[in-house]
């Protein structure tokens, strides 16, 4: 039997909780009915809360992993993908979402309208001109509809951005200011504000950023957020920020090769409440405390130098290890950020040039053999297979209890119902996310990026950036096991290999 695929998109997180999701899959579901010789195929393809405006999701998304499992022959020839209008594929500018419509329907997909029932394949394109003008004349609405939704939000934010002077814009503020829902205005938080006085006052006194980060997570001052600790990257964005002294910048947004890039416009004096005097700033900035700051953040377009980014892990405590450039050569080396922080581990660093090297040395051999599928995509199955029965089962349960009270009136069973559908929601979080770890566990998948990294391994020049970036997704983490001499790769489908980059220690032969 041909096969079926369900394609499911809306651009904000907010459509989940209304009605666009159970629009589309009841579409899906009375689709298949109507067409009892395709089955649905054991692969979701679902955007939520991705925009199809810019092309993200057939870029980065669902649908761009739809047309690789074509490609690598997980998806057959001659399958159907549906969707429930052209404009879930696309809302990029008409020639753009023409070429990924055309792109589709020449590795052998049907694309199936649902909301119209009209289907699109390569023959009906090449021989029927009108399906191709129709298609055209959607992708034309559809980017017409989103560029004047577009143009309408940032008309709201150029108002409220005038109005800035005398209401805030949002309740979005520093760490140290909460906005007061009754008055409109900002409220000090004074504990929080002492710590951030303290970092000026300290700075001033000639204390580093790395002795006053230790001195903070010593000292058990609590962080402005969900990070528990603090770190040097924190006490820098402090020092260099100046909402500190009162003053607002502003951004607008703008596009250039499908990635978002934030401006900078006429900073706002006098926003915020001052929490540190113009002059204090001021002189910390020109002891040149805050003209160098990590590659991360806002800062992430600068060109990628550490290839395992993200990735590396401390074998005592588990922390993030970061890269750092020290000695009279600036040699690079990573070091777990814990003990960076004055917060117990044990400090110990390792060039950063010798992992490089061992991990070239030895990448045919770690990225030729990737670890995919196996007891865990077997135990994901099964665990996506038993969740869909209960879901099901728990559906039909809801819908019993509602005609039960249309029938009856009874009010004792609205609580139960409220359970029920609470439960409900549960569930499809639990599938939606064994779905994507499915997907990601999937051995043509992953041998796919494997060969793409080996391939960027070796390119001239080495592209850091895209070996990151496909290094992260096929590995949770690095460890650098100090004591055995190795980079332990933990793969994403499971499993674990081993890069040896230095001789162990004698403690570790020994054991």
């Amino acid at each position: 039997m041909p096969k079926a695929y369900s394609y499911l998109r809306f651009s904000t997180p907010e459509q989940m909780k209304g009605d666009s999701y159970r629009r589309q899959n009841a579409l899906t579901q009375e689709w298949l009915a109507k067409n009892k010789d395709v089955e649905l195929g054991e692969l979701t393809f679902h955007d939520l809360g991705v925009s199809a405006f810019r092309g993200k999701n057939a870029e980065t998304g669902k649908l761009g992993e739809f047309k690789a499992a074509v490609e690598c022959g997980m998806v057959e020839r001659g399958s159907f993908l549906l969707v429930e209008s052209l404009d879930r594929l696309s809302r990029q500018a008409a020639r753009k979402a023409q070429r990924l419509l055309e792109d589709l329907c020449e590795l052998g997909i049907t694309v199936v309208t649902l909301s119209d029932g009209r289907t699109y394949h390569q023959e009906l394109l090449e021989k029927d001109p009108f399906s191709l003008i129709m298609s055209l004349l959607i992708f034309i609405r559809a980017n017409e509809e989103s560029a004047r939704k577009s143009g309408l939000l940032q008309a709201a934010w150029t108002g409220k951005r005038e109005q800035a002077t005398s209401k805030p814009m949002t309740a979005k503020c520093p760490g140290w200011l909460r906005l007061n829902r009754d008055t409109g205005k900002w409220d000090v938080i004074p504990e929080r504000a002492a710590i951030v006085q303290r970092v000026y006052r300290e700075t001033l006194e000639g204390r580093g950023q790395r002795a006053i980060t230790a001195g903070l997570n010593r000292d058990g001052i609590p962080l402005f957020g969900k990070a528990g600790r603090w770190h040097r990257s924190y006490t820098y964005r402090l020092l260099n920020n100046p909402a500190v002294m009162g003053t607002f910048t502003p951004h607008t947004s703008d596009w250039k090769d499908g990635k978002r890039l934030r401006k900078p416009i006429q900073p706002l004096p006098g926003y915020f409440p001052a929490i540190v005097d113009p002059e204090t700033f001021q002189r910390v900035q020109a002891m040149g405390q805050g003209r160098s700051s990590p590659a991360r953040g806002s800062n992430a377009g600068r060109d990628v130098q550490n290839i395992f980014g993200g990735l590396l892990a401390c074998p005592r405590c588990g922390a993030r290890m970061n890269m750092i450039n020290k000695g009279v050569n600036s040699r690079r080396y990573v070091v777990c950020r814990r003990a960076r922080a004055g917060m117990g581990c044990t400090y110990e660093s390792v060039p950063y040039e010798t992992l490089k090297q061992a991990l070239l040395h030895d990448a045919e051999a770690l990225l030729c053999d990737p670890r995919a599928g196996g007891a865990e995509g077997d135990s994901v199955q099964a665990q996506l297979d038993l969740a869909a029965n209960t879901l099901e089962a728990v559906e039909d349960y809801l819908a019993h209890l509602w005609e039960t009270h249309r029938t009856n009136r009874l009010q004792s069973i609205l609580g139960e119902i409220k359970e029920t559908e609470a439960e409900r929601e549960v569930l499809r979080k639990r599938i939606r996310e064994l779905a994507a770890r499915r997907d990601v566990v999937l051995g043509p998948f992953v041998e796919r990026r494997a060969q793409e990294a080996l391939e960027a391994l070796r390119a001239e020049p080495m592209d850091r950036k895209r070996v990151n970036a496909l290094f992260r997704s096929l590995f949770t983490r690095v460890t650098v096991n100090h004591d055995r001499g190795t980079l332990e790769f933990v793969w994403k489908g499971g499993g674990c290999s081993s890069v040896l980059y230095a001789f162990p220690k004698d403690s570790a032969v020994a054991a």
